[in-house]
């Protein structure tokens, strides 16, 4: 799902599409609200042994495998020059090539799975415990 996103995404910036349309397919939002929320239901609703465990794991997982197909377009964005502005500071004048192929992308990367892992597990916490609070125990009669 993330490398489709990421793939329509560029055609459509490619393409010259008006930027709210491309910025519907974002991969942002989807390591760091849909995937958690996703997560979270099917845990919430599972019998997972430490489900805030399982959750923080797949959170990361998921969002640093998603960040990192994105490294890809930086680097595509570096090499011709894309004007989008969420690929500022990878070329220029003055960004040797150690600045536009390694430290912004991987210093973005760095930022995103910081601030996904955090706002992704906080909403999957809260998701799990009103989804496990909602269950009865199975030896209680009703």
């Amino acid at each position: 799902m993330a490398a489709a996103v990421t793939i329509i995404r560029v055609i459509l910036e490619r393409a010259g599409a008006p930027y709210p349309i491309p910025s519907l397919f974002s991969v942002a939002v989807l390591h760091t609200l849909l995937g958690p929320i996703y997560f979270a239901i099917r845990i919430g609703r599972g019998s997972v042994a430490r489900p805030y465990v399982q959750q923080f794991k797949l959170v990361a997982i998921y969002v640093a495998l998603t960040r990192a197909m994105i490294l890809p377009t930086y680097w595509l964005a570096r090499i011709y020059h894309w004007p989008e502005s969420r690929f500022g500071g990878l070329w220029g004048p003055d960004v040797n090539a150690f600045v536009g192929f390694v430290a912004v992308p991987l210093v973005t990367a760095l930022i995103w799975v910081v601030i996904s892992i955090i706002v992704g597990n906080v909403l999957g916490a809260v998701i799990i415990a009103l989804l496990r609070g909602q269950q009865k125990p199975a030896n209680q009669t009703p």
